[in-house]
């Protein structure tokens, strides 16, 4: 609890407010320290002083947030919030959604990183706000801002990981920004290819985003459309090559497969439109559409050993609204929402051997809420809320919520906030050929948290936090008295922990900042200890018992630091870093069938150090140069099966920048 402890003991110094204005945790501009909920903000400045080459650089910056993704450039990145998986975090980019149906997960590796302009994040209940997939949290992503002027940004960045292929990954971006009187229009493109360091994990990748802003006194209206498109390798974990395990026949010593391929893209597209009614009173309104199609071929060993070539194509559409009036009239403000979306799946599957199969599935939901925050005499801020959903499969869900901020002193708040929060099926749990189940329930659970926030000192902000979390009714595929398996609401999450944050400005050119989590999580889930089957006279038994264990893939401590020097002659130097425990996860062992038990794994703790230098050449050249994974760590974030290398990140990488800004 070191930021607790500095912020005891230089509480009643000189103090400045916190005036940074948020979006996400309330849906509508609010300071930052009128927010209950713990909320985080990593600003363009932060992101640029990183240098970063994937975006879970900039995510891992923040404290309870771990990033995951398989290594390998174009792979799937996803997003854990204090412990809650990524399939329970909403994620948004300028407010819009990008959780997808089929698994409720979100993939950050579509987003142009070196747009991002400013990220948001939630780390508390919004589902009394947002709905479902906000069970942890929310990460907006925002990639638009007002300019004055026209300007022009083009970056440059090589990267390698090894000396004999010095382009082993390049990224070309261009921004353009042009001001037209009331309105503003703004384009930003990228293109991105690598080689990879691993067999079958090069990358091709291209974005395309634009914005339209017209704005007067009354009315405000955007209009955002975004395009992705990448075609990538999936390598697979790493593989064990030894006296036992032969090279995988479809792999080499570096890849399970070399012939998995994945070809995605995306076309998300929103209007927006807010009106000032009156001085007090605001109605805005949104429109939004989006296209996501995933495209996986693959190539692996059948039952009798034969070769079998499958094409697996996921078609998504969602179309949606908004509809939303906001009060603020003097101590209270009063907001009250409509949310509205259709969701459409097309599935096929083309496979020589087995033949051609085809699934569809639809489902709407309808949601509204309501929040009143009222002030009491400049000290005491109350918002409670509510929220109804209602889908035309899984029915309704209430979610309700509440947000106390207490000023102690002027420069020191006490903040604290009850929610419950929800997670819906997904469309592969409910709709999977054969298996999904109809009968599920939303995953739910309530979210506690007390924090203190202070600005002790100019240039000095600190924060601690406890929280508690819990889902029940968690999703799991097990096998009913038929040996059919299907997805039902079993198991079940708790989460303890705190966490603290210090960002300070030692002197006009040193600012420095330093985070830290420590979480207990505890897992119940129904395992299968005992299963026998007698095919001559088809009759088995098997027998499921709840077993406690330590939860999963989440880490015990996380630590991170970031310190930026200016130094002479605009010379600037960027060093960070990011330490995370060890993780755990459990596969099932039938080495004594009937019975069977629980093996084990662990991904071991990792350092990582980034730094870079930078320079400032003729007001609009800026060159960088640095490492990333400076020590060489051996690593992954994300598990394979219990018998390989999972899937292992890049080592040691150089990398270069060059950024023109006119």
């Amino acid at each position: 609890m070191t930021g607790l402890v500095i912020l005891l003991v230089l509480i009643g110094q000189q103090t400045y407010e916190m005036e940074e204005i948020v979006v996400t945790a309330t849906r509508y501009p609010l300071i930052l320290r009128d927010v209950a909920v713990t909320t985080m903000i990593i600003e363009e400045d932060e992101i640029n002083n990183l240098c970063p080459l994937e975006i879970g650089e900039v995510i891992n910056a923040a404290s309870g947030i771990e990033f995951k993704d398989y290594g390998t450039p174009g792979a799937i990145a996803s997003v854990f919030i204090r412990g809650i998986p990524s399939n329970g975090t909403l994620v948004l980019l300028n407010g819009h959604p990008l959780n997808f149906v089929t698994n409720s997960m979100a993939d950050l590796s579509f987003i142009n990183l070196h747009a991002i302009k400013r990220i948001e994040i939630v780390k508390g209940p919004v589902s009394t706000l947002y709905g479902n997939n906000a069970l942890g949290g929310v990460v907006n992503i925002i990639t638009t801002q007002k300019s004055a002027k026209p300007e022009v940004l083009l970056k440059f960045i090589p990267s390698t990981t090894s000396f004999d292929t010095l382009l082993q990954s390049k990224t070309i971006t261009l921004e353009t920004a042009l001001p037209l009187g009331a309105s503003q229009f703004s384009l930003s493109g990228a293109y991105r290819t690598s080689v990879g360091f691993r067999s079958n994990s090069d990358l091709e990748q291209y974005n395309l985003q634009s914005s339209f802003e017209y704005h007067t006194k009354a009315l405000r209206s955007t209009a955002h459309i975004a395009y992705s498109d990448k075609e990538y390798g999936v390598p697979g974990p790493m593989p064990i090559i030894d006296s036992i395990h032969t090279i995988p026949i479809f792999g080499d010593l570096s890849a399970t497969s070399l012939y998995d391929r994945e070809h995605d893209r995306i076309i998300l597209g929103d209007i927006n439109l807010q009106w000032n009614i009156f001085d007090y009173v605001t109605w805005h309104n949104t429109i939004y559409a989006d296209r996501k199609l995933m495209q996986y071929h693959t190539k692996y060993s059948g039952w009798m050993g034969d070769t079998i070539i499958e094409d697996n194509d996921y078609l998504i559409h969602t179309v949606g609204f908004t509809t939303m009036l906001l009060s603020q009239f003097r101590d209270i403000d009063i907001i009250a929402g409509i949310d509205a979306n259709y969701d459409t799946l097309e599935t096929t599957r083309i496979s020589e051997q087995s033949g051609d199969t085809t699934w569809n599935a639809g489902s709407y939901t309808v949601g509204g809420w309501l929040e009143i925050k009222k002030n009491f005499i400049d000290i005491l801020t109350v918002a409670p809320s509510l929220r109804f959903d209602r889908n035309q499969e899984y029915g309704n869900f209430f979610s309700p919520a509440i947000g106390i901020i207490g000023i102690l002193k002027s420069n020191l708040w006490l903040k604290s906030s009850i929610g419950k929060t929800y997670k819906a099926p997904t469309f592969n749990d409910l709709y999977w050929p054969n298996a999904g189940n109809s009968n599920l329930k939303p995953e739910h659970g309530w979210a506690y948290e007390i924090r203190l926030e202070s600005t002790p000192v100019s240039r000095l902000f600190c924060a601690a936090s406890f929280f508690m979390r819990n889902i029940e009714d968690r999703i799991f595929w097990l096998p009913d008295t038929s040996g059919l398996w299907y997805p039902q609401n079993v198991n079940y999450l708790s989460v303890i922990g705190c966490d603290t944050e210090l960002q300070n400005k030692i002197v006009d050119c040193v600012d420095f900042a330093f985070d830290m989590t420590y979480l207990i999580a505890k897992q119940k889930n129904d395992e299968i200890i005992y299963d026998y089957y007698d095919w001559m006279a088809d009759t088995g038994l098997t027998i499921i018992q709840e077993i406690e264990r330590d939860a999963a893939f989440v880490p015990q401590f996380s630590v991170s630091s970031k310190i930026n020097v200016h130094l002479p002659y605009n010379f600037n130097l960027h060093t960070s870093g990011y330490y995370l425990a060890e993780r755990y996860n459990y596969y099932t062992n039938h080495t004594d069938s009937p019975n069977i038990t629980m093996d084990k794994k662990i991904l071991d703790c990792y350092l990582l150090l980034n730094s870079a230098i930078s320079r400032v050449f003729m007001k609009y050249l800026t060159i960088s140069i640095g490492v990333k994974n400076m020590l060489d760590t051996e690593y992954a974030t994300q598990f394979g099966s219990f018998d390989d290398l999972d899937y292992p990140m890049p080592g040691r990488t150089i990398f270069a920048q060059l950024i023109v800004d006119y």
